[in-house]
């Protein structure tokens, strides 16, 4: 979505949250606004009871000492609880709402696109949940609490002046809309200066996660003080951005004081005025004077959340920019559900780029039968774990076609297609659980023999040394796990899916020669019963795959096993013996 500009833009913007998660907790925010008319007309009571109370003590009239302490108390009685159930409602509204936000933009991000997960630093995402909702959830409470207290309030404050004196409460109807004007045009800078400081939060969030997870490179070289400048320098303009927002901020009470100090004066002015003519009496005035401080703070209020919603619209608007984006790769209509596949995957003259002006693939073809270890081998930069990203359809290609069992991948549905195909990466991601449950996440009610057996497969059989054994936790990505044994919990959840198709990228590249030489073992048990693709460099990897294929340029230079490429005396052999020397 476009940043938006000018008053329309921000309308429509207020208009379409509202619609979309205020309003689905309607039934909280109308009790919240049964209390605030219970508060506002508590608030009449109060000028009422003190206008009487004024004269009564002018004339003698001993209900200044009965009726005036009952009614004030039975006002304060009501009143108070008023303004705690109304808060606590709308509390309770706007939680609601925020949460299913948080929800909403949480799969947005993660259902979406991976090139989007990509394209940027996960701490601007990261931002976005810690510091703009936040400001959503800020803004949203001020509205729900202050707006219809603050209104019905001042309404009723006005409605108690036009009764005492319709002249005087017109005079102070111009004046007030007037004055208020500049408050507005604060507002609007306020929300022009949040958007950018939102933006640069999310940037500082990234840096921040990068210090900390590169901790081991930046005390390997060193880089304390160069992690330091660049925190530094974040933390300066992030200071700097938001001083220029609490400058607009902090220009709304002063002149709100001003303007509320010329009217209290003009009041006086033209109160006594009308007093001396006889037409207001005393008591009259007090109450005016008591309404106008009992609806003051609530015009003060009024004012400064036009801030403050500004605030909360700049982080809305970035929010619905990522919720409003188009998925590129999503199911077609109509597309098939994939049954289990036999595992026959072609690629078919297939092109593709990450960029516009970047090619990766120019033409790759070739095709892996049911049951076939696969080999893709090349130099870096090839475009081997590019295959893998396409297969999944992580990315849609340009050209060609991607095949699984002679279906093209964007014909089915993703759910079926990738629930057909394990991974398992270089990096071996883990999540922050324990043993057991990484290695149960490849398939959903998986049995605990079966859990069992693809860790045995797997060569998982530290699991019963660490501390904690099965229960134990893996931690963040794995951090508590050295990056062999992270890659063989990867490997025991990509086994323990049973997908017919499994993709090995560089699986293999931090286990030790014994470690590997038993996955090896445990691949070749899978030999006919699964179609494995290994991308891979290590000559133990791929030597007994039944076909390898030999990338360069982005396309298949080489076919063959690995002693017909050998004998061909060409890529790949030139590879073996640089590998071997």
């Amino acid at each position: 979505m476009p940043e938006v500009a000018g008053a329309s833009g921000k309308d429509r913007l207020s208009s379409r949250f509202l619609r979309d998660w205020l309003l689905p907790q309607w039934k909280w925010f109308g009790l919240g606004t049964v209390f605030a008319a219970i508060t506002a007309v508590c608030a009449w009571g109060y000028s009422q009871i003190l206008s009487n109370a004024t004269d009564w003590m002018k004339d003698g009239d001993q209900r200044i000492f009965t009726v005036a302490p009952m009614v004030i108390i039975a006002l304060v009685l009501l009143r108070a609880p008023a303004m705690y159930w109304q808060t606590q409602c709308n509390n309770r509204g706007v939680q609601n709402a925020v949460v299913n936000l948080q929800g909403a933009l949480f799969g947005g991000l993660i259902e979406g696109d991976f090139a989007r997960l990509q394209s940027k630093a996960s701490g601007e995402y990261v931002s976005q949940f810690a510091n703009d909702m936040v400001l959503i959830r800020e803004a949203a409470l001020r509205v729900a609490t202050n707006l219809a207290k603050s209104t019905l309030t001042i309404l009723a404050a006005v409605v108690f002046m036009l009764m005492t004196d319709w002249m005087l409460t017109l005079v102070l109807l111009v004046v007030y809309p007037i004055a208020f004007a500049p408050v507005v045009q604060l507002g609007n800078r306020v929300r022009k200066n949040s958007k950018r400081s939102q933006e640069q939060a999310g940037e500082l969030t990234s840096v921040l996660n990068e210090a900390f997870q590169g901790a081991r490179t930046v005390k390997a070289f060193g880089l304390e003080g160069y992690q330091k400048k660049r925190a530094e320098h974040g933390f300066a303009e992030r200071a700097r951005l938001y001083m220029k927002v609490l400058r607009a901020k902090a220009l709304v009470d002063p002149f709100l004081e001003m303007i509320g100090g010329l009217a209290l004066a003009g009041l006086f002015a033209f109160a006594g005025w009308r007093a001396m003519s006889g037409d207001l009496t005393v008591g009259g005035l007090v109450g005016i004077i008591v309404a106008i401080g009992v609806a003051s703070p609530e015009i003060r209020a009024l004012g400064t959340l036009n801030a403050v919603v500004n605030e909360g619209l700049a982080a809305a608007a970035r929010i619905y920019a990522l919720l409003d984006e188009k998925r590129k790769v999503a199911d077609k209509p109509g597309a098939a559900v994939m049954g289990r596949a036999r595992g026959e995957v072609a690629f078919d003259d297939v092109s593709f780029g990450y960029g516009t002006d970047d090619v990766v693939l120019r033409g790759l073809s070739f095709k892996a039968e049911p049951g076939q270890t696969v080999a893709i081998v090349g130099p870096s930069g090839a475009g081997k774990s590019t295959v893998f990203s396409l297969l999944m359809r992580l990315y849609e290609a340009r050209g060609g076609a991607v095949t699984l069992d002679g279906q093209d991948v964007r014909d089915v549905t993703l759910a079926s297609l990738r629930g057909n195909i394990a991974l398992v990466s270089q990096d071996a991601f883990l999540f922050d659980a324990t043993l057991r449950e990484n290695i149960a996440l490849g398939r959903s009610g998986a049995s605990e023999d079966e859990i069992r057996a693809a860790a045995k497969a797997a060569a998982c059989d530290f699991i019963e040394t660490v501390p904690g054994g099965w229960a134990a936790m893996a931690g963040e990505g794995g951090r508590n796990l050295s990056g062999g044994q992270r890659q063989r919990i990867a490997l025991a959840r990509a086994l323990v899916s049973d997908a017919p198709v499994l993709l090995l990228d560089e699986a293999t590249s931090a286990l030790d020669s014994e470690s590997e030489a038993r996955i090896q073992q445990a691949l070749a048990g899978l030999a006919g019963k699964r179609t494995i693709i290994v991308v891979a460099h290590r000559l133990a990897t791929v030597r007994r795959a039944d076909r390898i294929f030999v990338m360069e340029n982005g396309v298949v230079a080489e076919a063959g096993s690995h002693d017909e490429l050998l004998a061909k005396a060409g890529v790949y052999a030139r590879m073996i013996q640089h590998q071997l020397t």
